[in-house]
């Protein structure tokens, strides 16, 4: 998957990254404001000479940023987004194929160890595992790349973005904070009006996040059946 450089793999990593970078500029200038409230905005203070060379440093570190980023919805969100996708597979004939499947693993995985003098204990998977891995000798590359950018891809950037869209509310709250401390209305005003459309664009992330989480599940399940179906018919019969 890390083999080939695409658009998909870097835009879901650089743009929830430049989000997230803006929000550590915006507690910048609220530092400096604290600090300095008599002398303007930190980023009016750069040199026109590094003015370039700031705006390409950015470009790194949205990058490392969304690395950073991809981390910690892996760990937070990730989870959740899967027990959403599976219930609403759950009725389908999808959710079928995903049990099929995974008992083909067991059954192969097990006579494999078996064979070997040393048999897999008799436990379940904590978790629906990953079935593409496991199939992928069977499965063309190039559709799963296909499959995983035209899906997965997004995924991660819906979830990245709604990630470090909760990171960027507090930042851009705490800015307005700090220039808008004599105007208290105007304050008040600003900061629902973002808490609602940040709201708004959270829920949108995450529904569309499952929405291409089901979509990627669904359309994987029928690509390793028809992969394993295409490789029965290309058997040639014995002589």
């Amino acid at each position: 998957m890390f083999s080939a450089f695409s658009f998909g793999k870097i835009i879901k990593t650089i743009l929830p990254g430049a989000i997230l970078a803006a929000a550590l500029l915006l507690i910048a200038e609220g530092l400096w404001g604290l600090c300095r409230p008599t002398e303007g905005f930190l980023l009016g203070k750069i040199s026109k000479d590094w003015i370039t060379s700031f705006t390409a440093a950015l470009i790194p570190l949205s990058l490392i940023l969304g690395f950073f980023l991809n981390t910690f919805a892996w760990m937070t969100l990730n989870s959740r987004i899967r027990e959403r996708s599976a219930e609403a597979l759950k009725n389908t004939a999808y959710a079928a194929l995903r049990v099929k499947l995974t008992e083909v693993l067991s059954a192969d995985s097990g006579g494999y160890f078996a064979k070997l003098g040393k048999p897999l204990p008799a436990v379940s998977f904590p978790s629906p595992p990953t079935l593409e891995y496991f199939y992928l000798p069977a499965v063309n590359l190039t559709n799963l790349n296909y499959l995983w950018e035209s899906y997965f891809c997004w995924y991660e950037f819906d979830i990245n973005s709604a990630a470090a869209l909760v990171l960027f509310v507090p930042a851009a709250g705490f800015l307005l904070w700090v220039k808008l401390q004599h105007s208290l209305i105007l304050f008040i005003g600003l900061i629902l009006l973002l808490l609602a459309l940040s709201c708004a664009l959270y829920k949108m992330l995450k529904l569309a996040a499952v929405k291409n989480m089901v979509s990627y599940e669904k359309n994987l399940m029928l690509l390793i059946t028809g992969a394993l179906t295409s490789a029965v018919k290309n058997v040639q019969p014995p002589a």
